[in-house]
């Protein structure tokens, strides 16, 4: 199959670049099916092998005639071209997250970047002899729904879950955020950027408690009384970040309309109504820990009430409070067994610095992925000025990212960095501790 694809791919181009040559204008399909000596009842064909290949060699402007238009040059490079699996589902993942934050009526045009991976992803499947991939929308959102590793391609991928999915619960998932954010970091989201500019603005100015206080506040309290908020506007440790806090919180009732707002028990954010009308959290990860716990009370807020509470943007809870639950647990663990714990030190140089003495000091930075990221691991720098530096990721999590076993492969290269879990650090501390 691999061979006849290619073939047809290598025909197609061949055709175009004599076709220009030519013409100043693009064929159109019965034409182009002429110059490859097909019959034009069979421009069907013809035009599932060109959306195959759109994106990577060709492209053009739907419902306008003569709009097709080589994307390269060369058509001997071009047709040889390898389609990275990995770039595949950083552009799937890039395009669908810009799908998600379109207003509803604006859903009908797709992303170019989901575009661009809906047709590597079927020519990848076309190549390798697997045609099981999505050809439309509609078809992409039931794939999307499955675990990634279910397209055959993808199997290959190094520490990829055989659980993850784009898409969990008719949200985007975590780990097409992850993914997202990994395939184009000039493209960060409008909150993220804020809390990047905050980290800015208290480095300029030495604001190192006024960042502590910030960084707590946006983890422990993402929806707050309006009284409550004002009180922390105008308090000594946060008026240097009026500015910066007027932008995070926003009024709840713009946020979402209920008449009654449920919130998560264990990030305490709004959460959003299902098609049945019952409340989910808004990030998976919460649900899946909730329902391991024992039933907690649901926090409810009428609509009248609403009227007097903030809430931070989205994108603010899901790069700041979610991951700083984490970091605040973790901390909060330590400091019970007597260890002295310093949050965000240095302006978040990096997430922990645990001290047991003046020789044996922990920076730890605190990751909550559903995919090991091996890039980012190793853009993680040993610290001179402590013992020992640990990437620590939840317990949790280990089914997905199987630290045990990949850190015997990843640490040789990580310069002295080691991968942990919780639930490692906190057996380690007291191994310490009981030494003592």
């Amino acid at each position: 199959m691999a061979a006849k694809v290619t073939k047809h791919r290598d025909k197609i181009l061949a055709a175009l670049h004599e076709w220009f040559r030519v013409h100043k204008e693009a064929p159109t399909l019965e034409e182009l099916c002429v110059e490859l000596g097909m019959q034009p009842r069979q421009r069907a064909t013809l035009q599932r092998w060109l959306q195959s290949m759109r994106a990577i060699d060709v492209e053009w402007e739907d419902n306008v005639g003569r709009s097709l238009r080589l994307i390269h040059g060369d058509v001997e490079d071009d047709a040889g071209r390898d389609v990275s699996v990995t770039e595949t589902l950083q552009y799937l993942a890039t395009g669908l997250v810009e799908w998600e934050k379109r207003k509803p009526e604006e859903r009908s045009s797709i992303p170019s970047s989901l575009r661009m991976g809906m047709s590597r992803m079927y020519l990848t499947s076309l190549l390798s002899g697997d045609e099981e991939a999505p050809a439309n929308l509609p078809e992409f959102f039931e794939w999307a729904k499955n675990p990634v590793v279910e397209w055959k391609p993808a199997k290959n991928i190094k520490n990829l879950s055989s659980e993850v999915s784009f898409v969990e619960d008719g949200t985007v998932s975590e780990f097409a955020l992850q993914w997202q954010v990994t395939g184009s970091d000039v493209e960060r989201q409008v909150q993220e950027k804020v809390l990047e500019d905050v980290l800015r603005y208290c480095r300029e100015n030495q604001l190192d408690g006024a960042y502590r206080v910030f960084r707590k506040l946006i983890i422990e309290n993402p929806v707050l009384p309006y009284a409550e908020f004002r009180r922390l506007l105008s308090s000594s440790q946060l008026r240097p970040l009026k500015d910066f806090l007027l932008q995070v919180y926003i009024d709840l009732v713009d946020f979402a309309s209920e008449d009654v707002y449920h919130f998560c028990p264990r990030c305490k954010y709004v959460m959003r109504r299902r098609p049945d009308n019952s409340f989910s959290c808004r990030n998976m990860t919460c649900e899946q820990l909730s329902a391991k716990l024992p039933a907690r009370e649901v926090k409810l807020v009428s609509r009248v009430e609403a009227e007097n509470f903030k809430v931070v943007t989205p994108g603010v809870h899901r790069y700041g409070t979610l991951p700083g639950l984490w970091e605040v647990k973790l901390a909060e663990e330590l400091m019970k067994m007597g260890v002295r714990v310093t949050l965000w030190p240095d302006i978040d140089e990096f997430d922990l610095l645990v001290e047991f003495s003046k020789k044996v000091r922990w920076a730890i930075d605190v990751k909550d992925w559903s995919y090991l990221d091996e890039e980012r691991l190793r853009a993680v720098d040993f610290r001179l000025d402590a013992s020992q530096t640990f990437v620590v990721f939840p317990s949790e999590r280990e089914s997905v990212l199987r630290i045990a076993v990949e850190r015997q492969r990843l640490e040789p290269e990580l310069n002295g960095v080691r991968l942990m879990l919780v639930g490692e650090v906190l057996s380690e501390a007291a191994a310490i501790l009981n030494k003592k």
